[in-house]
């Protein structure tokens, strides 16, 4: 039986792919965070799925649910769900608090992958970026669940800055022994978000230092898909905001490309995505 999850070619050829906040509550507090300021946002399911309705009716083949934190939207299982019957490939971003065995119950025959954010197996560091307790333990079990339970994807996030440069060797084994399919390392990126902005000089490192550890990783764990994704990244992915506007995320907040809102412009995302070179 063919998997549910393939790693992605890094040109995406015939996708189109977007990313969803479609929430900015969170019950942590990041110090890296790339989501928007909050703002008054969309709650009710007709609209969500009046947005989602509108990404697939004009090409979307992969949504990317993420936040803030998903698993807070009381209705995202039947989003999730929606989109999977009609051939969307879908991914869901969670810090894992709300993922219980229950909720992945529900979910799971209609999740291509889930991803999670990790960033060092040190706790007290740990705590101090997210402002919570027990995130390596809690994560650990999490991607174990996922493992026994179903045919999902497990991917990890691992923002990479000044604090945990020197955690990501051990990172890396742990996620090697627990079969981690996909490891997705991003530089800290400074100029838009809630918790990068104020912490750039914090948490800001050289492009030379990210390549540098991205390649030790890659040699360390060979059997790991392992890649890492420069700031630039971000600018050529489309995205959805909590408030149903479709963006790209240039720079700061009043630097982004704005498309208009998904719920009264009725935008077509496939020849966007085209037109843009948008992956």
């Amino acid at each position: 039986m063919e998997k549910k999850y393939k790693i992605e070619d890094g040109e995406h050829k015939g996708e189109v792919i977007v990313s969803w906040i479609i929430t900015h509550a969170c019950q942590e507090r990041c110090a890296y965070c790339i989501s928007p300021n909050k703002q008054k946002e969309i709650t009710s399911l007709e609209e969500h799925l009046a947005i989602q309705n509108q990404l697939i009716d004009t090409g979307l083949t992969k949504n990317r649910y993420i936040g803030g934190e998903p698993l807070t939207v009381p209705h995202l299982a039947e989003l999730i769900k929606e989109a999977s019957l009609r051939g969307v490939d879908t991914r869901l971003s969670t810090n894992g608090i709300y993922l219980t065995k229950e909720k992945l119950y529900e979910i799971k025959d209609y999740l291509n992958s889930i991803a999670f954010p990790f960033e060092s197996c040190n706790d007290e560091l740990n705590h101090n970026i997210r402002g919570t307790n027990n995130h390596r333990e809690l994560v650990t079990s999490r991607i174990k669940m996922v493992k026994y339970l179903g045919d999902i994807g497990v991917l990890i996030n691992t923002c990479v800055h000044k604090e945990n440069l020197n955690e990501l060797e051990e990172v890396g084994y742990l996620l090697n022994e627990l079969g981690v399919d996909h490891w997705k390392l991003r530089k800290f990126y400074s100029s838009s978000g809630r918790g990068a902005v104020p912490n750039r000089e914090r948490f800001d490192i050289t492009e030379e230092e990210f390549n540098y550890i991205v390649d030790k990783l890659k040699r360390l764990y060979p059997n790991m898909a392992i890649d890492g994704r420069l700031p630039s990244k971000l600018a050529t992915r489309l995205m959805v905001s909590p408030q149903g506007e479709l963006f790209r995320m240039i720079g700061s907040e009043e630097e982004n490309i704005n498309y208009g809102n998904v719920l009264t412009r009725k935008l077509n995302v496939k020849k966007i995505y085209d037109r843009d070179k948008c992956n």
